[in-house]
């Protein structure tokens, strides 16, 4: 009697787990790579169109989907992977999104899970061509890579630089330049005074918290940083009169010693 019971309680729990995907369900497990590349931006994970997980900079997370085949995407600030299929039947499916340029952010399986293993990218890697292309690109990456390339052509190679501060109306987007920027002066060998150590010396020295500061303050925040130049940087204008301008001064004598300002 009592194993009768059991078997019958055994299989309707059964039935209910295959209906319910208790049993199911399979664990995906996403890796938001460590990257200065939007570092401060949330990336959104999405599965089957839907966003399942947002993840700070280095953070993973986890999504429990039901047996069967899917999609998954990733975007971070305006990067965007596209969807790429992977088939969820047994054991943790794992995925890493790294953002490996500009125009190449990437989402790969990493758990060795057969045709969904190779990375869907948004764009190629920046390279040579990649550049020339930007040169006459309206986007604002375009004309954030024209202004970057202006500033540092003025610039001393190896320089310590410090980014005090990108104004616009929209937070995001001045993060967004800001890291973006970062990025470009890095990959060209430049030395980047990290923005939390600028944030901290604000703090100290009772400057204002974020956003613009005046000449003199920027200076002294880029001097106790221990950088060579600060960049400043602002957008102005609506639409299509949006405008990208940027300006490096000398710590050592306050002077401004390039500005570049594009459209987009």
């Amino acid at each position: 009697m009592i194993k009768t019971v059991c078997l019958v309680l055994s299989t309707v729990l059964f039935s209910v787990g295959v209906v319910t995907g208790v049993f199911a369900d399979i664990e995906i497990i996403v890796q938001r790579a460590d990257s200065k590349i939007n570092g401060g931006f949330r990336e959104r994970i999405f599965v089957d169109g839907s966003q399942k997980l947002t993840l700070a900079n280095g953070a993973s997370g986890t999504i429990r989907v039901p047996d069967g085949d899917h999609t998954i995407y990733a975007e971070l600030s305006t990067l965007k992977t596209t969807p790429l299929s992977f088939s969820a039947r047994s054991g943790t499916v794992k995925f890493l999104v790294t953002p490996h340029s500009l125009q190449n952010f990437v989402i790969e399986r990493t758990d060795g899970g057969g045709q969904s293993a190779r990375p869907a990218v948004t764009a190629p890697d920046v390279s040579d061509d990649v550049d020339d292309a930007m040169l006459t690109d309206m986007s604002v990456e375009g004309s954030l890579l024209r202004a970057g390339n202006t500033i540092m052509e003025k610039l001393a190679p190896r320089s310590r630089l410090a980014i005090v501060y990108v104004t616009a109306r929209d937070e995001e987007v001045s993060e967004f330049i800001a890291g973006e920027l970062e990025f470009i002066m890095v990959s060209r060998g430049f030395i980047l005074i990290d923005r939390s150590e600028l944030d901290r010396i604000r703090r100290e020295q009772a400057f204002q918290s974020s956003g613009e500061v005046d000449d003199n303050q920027a200076v002294s925040i880029g001097k106790i940083a221990g950088a060579d130049v600060i960049i400043t940087g602002a957008v102005t204008g609506t639409g299509n009169l949006r405008r990208l301008r940027l300006r490096a001064l000398s710590t050592e004598t306050g002077q401004v010693l390039t500005v570049a300002s594009e459209r987009y």
